[in-house]
């Protein structure tokens, strides 16, 4: 859970991604415009961890990808009714100069007026799915609740159900801190693909070498 004052981790980062990984597909970025952004960096601040990378949405989009990231699944969310038309289209605009490369997902707030259309609107744009953030949106996803500190083994997970996503930008850590973990994971070159790129690759119907 979040606390107060929790420590950025100086931990060095590489330029590239580790050697031995298939190709990579980020399935969870966050881009937001310039005064959301300040906003939860300002929130994270105050409640949580400061953030180690603090990026305009073109900046993420170059870092990770010269970073050798092949797909951006990049995301949002509204936090309150009224928002998302904005969001929605501010968000493919930002994905428009990085065509093949970055996919932009739609948010709408659950429950709010022409939510329907809403979606309807930024599909039709070209987004390529929908993000909803039970925490921040205030709504039950009728979950059973997830386990805090606990060690993950991903050999005891169906390897087709699961997407690598870093959470870049919201991070107090270096941005290929998990994909180091992934790469020391002793669970087999299929299970491997699935969890780095395939899996999202299919969801999301992105063309490319991961398939």
């Amino acid at each position: 859970m979040l606390r107060t004052n929790m420590p950025s981790l100086n931990d060095p980062e590489g330029v590239w991604g580790p050697a031995g990984l298939p190709p990579v597909i980020d399935a969870h970025v966050h881009v937001f415009p310039g005064d959301i952004f300040s906003a939860i960096w300002k929130w994270f601040d105050e409640n949580a961890w400061p953030i180690r990378y603090r990026m305009t949405t073109h900046q993420i989009f170059d870092f990770l990808l010269s970073h050798g990231i092949q797909h951006v699944e990049a995301l949002q969310y509204a936090h309150k009714p009224g928002i998302a038309r904005q969001l929605n289209q501010y968000m493919l605009q930002e994905c428009a100069a990085f065509e093949g490369r970055v996919t932009g997902l739609a948010t709408v707030y659950p429950g709010e007026k022409n939510a329907e259309t809403i979606l309807q609107e930024a599909f039709d744009a070209g987004a390529g799915g929908i993000k909803l953030h039970a925490r921040v949106q205030c709504f039950d996803m009728n979950a059973d609740g997830f386990q805090h500190g606990e060690t993950i083994h991903f050999n005891r997970y169906r390897p087709d159900r699961i997407l690598y996503g870093s959470d870049f930008l919201n991070i107090p850590y270096a941005w290929d801190r998990e994909l180091k973990a992934l790469a020391k994971c002793d669970i087999g070159i299929d299970a491997l693909q699935r969890l780095s790129g395939k899996n999202a690759a299919e969801l999301f119907g992105i063309q490319g070498d991961n398939k």
